[in-house]
C-alpha cells in the first residue's frame, strides 16, 4: 500500500499530521514521516500505533505516492534533490513552504505539484488553507489533497499569482491580530487600574465573540460597526481614529511583507537556477 508521507516533522509539519490524524482523515498505517530531528519523533509510535517513522527521505520517498513537504523554504531543494531519483511520474507533490513556486518544484520535479499555504488556527480546525495545483494534478488528486485539508480547515482554491497577499490575511494573519490585540489590550492597561491579565481576558472574549458574530450570523463588517458605533456615540470616536490610522498602517504592512517575500524568493531562485533539471531522472510508476 502507497502511503502518504511527511517530510518535516516541527511546528507546521507535526500541525498538520496531528490535525489529518486526530479528525481521521488519515489513519495512522496510511502515513510515514521522516524528520531531520529524530527526536522529535520519538513520542509519534506511542501516541499514533502504526504509524511509520522513515530511517530518512529517501526512504519515505520510496514508499509514498503523495508526499507533503513540511519544512523551510531554504531547505525545500536540497529535500527535492536528496528524493527526487526515488520519485516515479505519478507521485505527487504538496509544498508547504512560503515563496516556493510550483516553478521552482518543477524545475526538479516536472509532475504533480500542489502549493498549499495552512493557518496556525487549524490546531483548532478553524481559519483557511489556500491551495493551488499546477497542471499535472487532476481532478482526482485535487479533491484528495482538499480533503485533507478540509478536515482541519477551509480550504480556499486560489491563483497562485495572490499567493503572498492572501497568506497575510490568513497563515499571517494570526500573528498580527494577536500582536494588534496585544496593543489594544496594553492601551487599556495605561488608561486604568486593570492588570494585564485582566485586560487581556476581556480583550480575548470580546475577540471570540466578535467572530462568531461574523462568522456564524454572516455579518459584514460595516454593519458590526454601524451596530457598535452609533451615530453621536462613545465608540463612533475610536472607530473614526482607526478609519483615519489604519489604512497606513496596513498599507506598510504589506509593503514589508511583500518585500521580504521578494527577498526570500530571491535567494530562492539563486538555488534552484544553479542546478540543472532533474526531468530526465523521472522514473515511470511500476
Amino acid at each position: 500500500m502507497k502511503k502518504v508521507g511527511i517530510i518535516g516533522y516541527g511546528s507546521m509539519g507535526s500541525m498538520i499530521l496531528n490535525g489529518f490524524l486526530a479528525s481521521k482523515v488519515l489513519e495512522p498505517n496510511q502515513v510515514i514521516v521522516s524528520s531531520r530531528t529524530q527526536s522529535r519523533l520519538e513520542c509519534l509510535e506511542e501516541q499514533w500505533p502504526g504509524i511509520e517513522i522513515a530511517e530518512g527521505n529517501k526512504t519515505l520517498a520510496q514508499k509514498c505516492n503523495r508526499i507533503l513537504i513540511c519544512v523551510k523554504p531554504l531547505d525545500v531543494k536540497g529535500v527535492l534533490d536528496e528524493i527526487v531519483e526515488y520519485l516515479h511520474s505519478d507521485v505527487h507533490i504538496i509544498s508547504i513552504a512560503a515563496c516556493i513556486t510550483i516553478g521552482d518544484i518543477e524545475r526538479i520535479f516536472p509532475g504533480k505539484i500542489t502549493r498549499v499555504m495552512p493557518s496556525l488556527t487549524s490546531e483548532v480546525g478553524e481559519g483557511v488553507s489556500l491551495i493551488c495545483h499546477n497542471s499535472h494534478v487532476g481532478p482526482e488528486d485535487a479533491e484528495y489533497v482538499e480533503r485533507l485539508f478540509s478536515a482541519i480547515s477551509t480550504v480556499k482554491t486560489i491563483q497562485e499569482k495572490n499567493f503572498e497577499v492572501a497568506a497575510d490575511l490568513t497563515s499571517c494573519a494570526p500573528g498580527l491580530i494577536a500582536a494588534i490585540f496585544q496593543e489594544f489590550a496594553e492601551a487599556g492597561v495605561r488608561h486604568s487600574d486593570l492588570t494585564r491579565e485582566e485586560a487581556e481576558d476581556m480583550v480575548v472574549s470580546t475577540l471570540y465573540g466578535t467572530s462568531k458574530l461574523l462568522y456564524e450570523k454572516r455579518m459584514q463588517f460595516p454593519e458590526m460597526i454601524s451596530r457598535v458605533a452609533t451615530k453621536g456615540g462613545i465608540t463612533e470616536e475610536g472607530v473614526k481614529v482607526l478609519q483615519k490610522s489604519l489604512p497606513s498602517v496596513f498599507d506598510e504592512v504589506f509593503e514589508k511583507t511583500l518585500s521580504k517575500y521578494e527577498r526570500i524568493k530571491t535567494e530562492v531562485r539563486k538555488q534552484f537556477a544553479s542546478d540543472s533539471t532533474h526531468s530526465n531522472t523521472i522514473k515511470t510508476p511500476p
